[in-house]
């Protein structure tokens, strides 16, 4: 059989091809040239439709009802990065959170201690001063 490609380009903004085998056409593609603005490359503000871990990439939504594919790798590093000013309150929070666990743990520990010492009856503690110091009369007069 006779396979052939047919080419029509006598219109400035559209070219045919047409694929064709014997006498039936395979296939048939239109490209239009036109003076539209191509959007590829040219997205600046988008919001995140979705993001994909295991693809390490994000679906975006940038207008004109139009959705795009963005790699993690395509993202240039001072994109994602915090800036100054921001990363300058967050340590400032943390340190505070840190003081305030910080007083809260010792706070309790305190708490802890004096309810320890206070259930611990006079006696118990007298009787325990009493064996030290007759231990220790008891090691003086050996």
């Amino acid at each position: 059989m006779d396979k052939r490609i047919i080419v029509d380009s006598s219109f400035n903004e559209e070219t045919r091809v047409a694929f064709i085998n014997g006498s039936e056409i395979e296939h048939f593609e239109v490209d239009t040239s036109s003076n539209k603005k191509q959007l590829k490359g040219n997205v600046y503000l988008a919001k995140i439709s979705r993001v994909e871990p295991s693809l390490q990439a994000a679906f975006v939504n940038y207008g004109k009802e139009r959705h795009g594919f963005l790699a993690f790798n395509d993202i240039q590093s001072d994109y994602y990065q915090i800036p100054h000013d921001d990363k300058e309150r967050l340590k400032k929070k943390e340190e505070n959170l840190r003081l305030e666990l910080k007083e809260k743990v010792n706070n309790t520990e305190e708490t802890q201690k004096n309810l320890s010492e206070s259930n611990v009856p006079a006696n118990e503690n007298l009787s325990k001063n009493e064996n030290i110091n007759n231990n220790e009369s008891v090691d003086t007069k050996e």
